[in-house]
C-alpha cells in the first residue's frame, strides 16, 4: 500500500504546451462539483507533508479521449479557476507518456482517468476523492476494487480500472493499494458526484 507522502507525484513522462487559462465554460460543470467535494473533505491537501489529493475530470467531447482535468498539487484550494485546470489530448499507456495544453502539469492520476475514457464512450466524467471512513468501508463491503499490490498513477493502476469498470456505465470503485483512493465515474459530472454522496449515505446506514 503506498504511503500518504507518496501522494500527488507525477509517475509518467508529460508534454505541456503551456497556454493561458483555460475558459470557465469547460471546466464549470466539474469545478460546481469539486467545490462540494471539497467542503466535505474529499479534496484537500495532506497537511504535514503538504501534499494535495484529489483530482476530477470530464471528457472534452463526445468524439474523442481528450478530457479536461484538474492540475497537480491543487488539492489544498476551496476553488479553482482556469490556471489551475488543464486539458488532456493523448496518452500513451504501454509508454506512460501524457501530452497536455494548458497553464499546469496534469493530475498525477491522468492515465487512469484516460483508460476509464477509453473504455467506454458512455463514461463522461471521472472523480478521483480521498475519504478514510469510505475507503474502509467500501473495502469491508466487496465494492469493485483495485489490487492492494498496485499503486496510483501507474500502468497497471489504469490497467485494473478498466477492470473495475467492466461494462458498467455509472459506479464507483475503491483502490485499495491507494490508501483513502476511491474513483466513481458517470455520464455527467452530476451523476458522478451523487454516486460518491449515495454511497457515502450507504456507509452511514449500515
Amino acid at each position: 500500500m503506498s504511503a500518504t507522502p507518496s501522494e500527488g507525484v507525477i509517475k509518467f513522462k508529460y508534454n505541456l504546451k503551456w497556454t493561458a487559462p483555460l475558459e470557465e465554460s469547460s471546466y464549470i460543470k466539474i469545478e460546481k462539483w469539486r467545490t462540494i467535494l471539497f467542503k466535505m473533505n474529499f479534496i484537500g491537501e495532506y497537511l504535514t507533508e503538504q501534499v494535495g489529493y484529489g483530482n476530477l475530470s470530464c471528457r472534452q467531447n463526445q468524439t474523442g479521449n481528450s478530457f479536461i482535468i484538474t492540475g497537480t498539487q491543487t488539492g489544498k484550494h476551496p476553488n479553482l479557476d482556469g490556471s489551475q485546470y488543464t486539458k488532456v489530448q493523448k496518452c500513451d499507456l504501454a509508454k506512460m507518456s501524457v501530452d497536455a495544453i494548458g497553464p499546469i502539469a496534469p493530475s498525477s492520476e491522468s492515465l487512469t482517468h484516460f483508460a476509464i475514457y477509453k473504455e467506454s464512450p458512455q463514461i463522461n466524467c471521472v472523480f478521483h476523492v480521498h475519504h478514510p471512513d469510505l475507503w474502509r468501508y467500501m473495502l469491508d463491503h466487496d465494492y469493485d476494487q483495485t489490487p492492494e499490490n498496485i499503486d496510483y498513477g501507474t500502468h497497471e493502476m489504469a490497467a485494473a480500472a478498466k477492470i473495475c469498470i467492466g461494462n458498467k456505465k455509472k459506479g464507483i470503485f475503491v483502490m485499495a493499494g491507494h490508501q483513502d483512493g476511491i474513483i466513481a465515474y458517470a455520464s455527467s459530472a452530476e451523476e458522478a458526484g451523487k454516486v460518491i454522496l449515495d454511497t457515502l449515505k450507504e456507509s452511514k446506514t449500515n
